[in-house]
């Protein structure tokens, strides 16, 4: 049962105020950011490439965005917008990550029952 896809996750974020596009991108990357190995939490980078955590690309600055949201519980207007901006895909940039976002959404479901 799939239950974030790219789709709904954009849909979520187009019908969202500015706040809660701001819990939606946060809680989303520290779903992802928790995916990333030790070392590479610690050190804001992605060292394997296992399709899990961030991209190379995305690794420091979704590292960081993710504590910062774990430490203050909001995100910057600067920081959304980072990870709302549109990809060459049309999709916010968040959403490449779905694949994750449902695995953890599925494990939370699952604890839950």
């Amino acid at each position: 049962m799939t239950i974030v896809t790219k789709d709904s996750l954009q849909g979520m974020l187009d019908s969202a105020d500015e706040a809660k596009q701001a819990r939606i991108i946060g809680r989303a990357l520290v779903v992802i950011f928790k995916n990333q190995t030790d070392d590479e939490k610690s050190a804001n980078t992605t060292n394997q490439n296992n399709g899990r955590g961030f991209t190379g690309a995305d690794a420091f600055g979704g590292s960081l965005t993710a504590k910062y949201f774990m430490r203050h519980g909001t995100l910057l207007d600067w920081q959304v917008q980072r990870w709302f901006k549109p990809a060459s895909d049309g999709y916010a940039r968040i959403c490449k990550y779905h694949r994750q976002l449902d695995a953890g959404a599925a494990n939370k479901l699952a604890q839950r029952a």
